[in-house]
């Protein structure tokens, strides 16, 4: 789930009140994505994708065309089964923010 000050249990408790919230939150296991490099960059770089290999600054004239389009180029996309070439190593983490840095951001949470 997202870092948003709503996914915790104290927000359930705050909703429910201290038991049911309590009750509630052992339900779940939370796992939160990185305040850095989460699925939201995933998200945005699909969407840039679209943006220059499907629509590429061209007027599309009506929203049936538009989906054809996206639905097409998604379609193409899936069967290619492209990954993302994540060029951000540990290496670089480490020369970038210290050899302890995985240490750092872990005591954060």
């Amino acid at each position: 789930m997202g870092n948003l000050s709503t996914h915790t249990a104290a927000s359930l408790i705050k909703a429910f009140g201290t038991e049911r919230g309590h009750a509630l939150a052992s339900r779940f296991a939370f796992h939160h994505t990185p305040k850095h490099a989460s699925w939201l960059n995933a998200a945005e770089i699909e969407a840039s994708l679209v943006s220059r290999e499907c629509l590429d600054r061209n007027r599309i004239p009506t929203l049936a065309e538009l989906r054809g389009r996206v639905r097409q180029w998604a379609a193409a996309a899936d069967r290619a089964r492209r990954n993302i070439n994540w060029k951000f190593t540990v290496g670089d983490a480490e020369r970038i923010f210290g050899s302890d840095w995985f240490n750092r951001i872990v005591s954060e949470h």
